[in-house]
């Protein structure tokens, strides 16, 4: 990866795993949701968050808990995508410190004594919940069904793909549904987002001049349908590929060997 910085004359390595501050792209959607979760935080009610995979949830929740008063407020992220419905209230009890009881009633009680006792709010992130069984998204209600008359000692933010709106508009359970208030979508990114994703991500690795040609973020936009990982994938091949093929930037041709390459691997 050296020779790629040489030949780019970059600074750092473009297109990372974990994007740095400086190359993450505040996009509309990306805004929208971060409102949209501290409503929900205000307004005391659970909030759903699903985006297609490789649409940018997890740096949507990252920089919802950086925005946290850290004062007021504690994050706790489960993905509990593999338990059964006694597991679920269990490995939200132990990860918040609390031994569980004998029956998950029983912790489900204590849990929410335990969290009206922290100075702290907690902001439960449930992640991958389209995985979830059934009996452990109906489950979620005994942390839910606590005395409405009082603010919930905790929030809470569901998150997984699609999928998992229409899970949840399932008869089964609809009481959770319920209790949702704000429903948020991500969805991917518009051709001219694309553009300005890889340039951000190009001046975040020291790049004084354009890289890419704009013929080639159109084709990694039709290639990648706007989904930020497919597109940083593709922008980091096509640059190999130019690369290779001793090209000073990177054309559309550069991007199909990528494409090509990707398809092959």
């Amino acid at each position: 990866m050296m020779a790629l910085l040489e030949h780019f004359s970059l600074a750092h390595q473009p297109f990372p795993r974990v994007a740095p501050e400086e190359a993450i792209l505040r996009h509309k959607g990306l805004e929208e949701v971060l409102a949209k979760l501290h409503f929900a935080l205000e307004r005391d009610t659970i909030a759903l968050l699903v985006a297609g995979s490789g649409c940018g949830k997890s740096t949507a929740l990252s920089l919802f808990a950086r925005s946290l008063d850290a004062s007021s407020h504690q994050l706790a992220t489960l993905s509990l995508t593999t338990l059964g419905p006694f597991s679920l209230i269990a490995s939200i009890a132990t990860s918040l410190g609390l031994k569980p009881r004998r029956f998950k009633g029983d912790t489900a009680a204590a849990l929410l004594g335990h969290l009206r006792s922290l100075p702290r709010r907690i902001v439960l992130v449930i992640d991958e919940a389209h995985l979830l069984p059934d009996e452990s998204l109906v489950d979620l209600r005994l942390l839910t069904a606590d005395d409405f008359d009082r603010r919930s000692p905790f929030s809470m933010i569901l998150c997984g793909q699609p999928r998992l709106r229409e899970r949840l508009s399932e008869p089964r359970h609809e009481a959770l549904s319920q209790r949702i208030g704000v429903r948020i979508r991500l969805r991917p990114l518009t051709e001219a987002e694309i553009g300005l994703f890889i340039a951000l991500h190009c001046k975040a690795a020291g790049a004084a001049d354009a890289v890419f040609e704009p013929q080639a973020t159109a084709a990694i936009f039709q290639h990648s349908r706007g989904v930020p990982r497919l597109a940083q994938n593709l922008a980091l091949g096509a640059a190999l590929a130019a690369m290779a093929a001793g090209s000073a930037t990177v054309d559309a041709v550069a991007v199909q060997q990528a494409v090509v390459d990707l398809e092959d691997s």
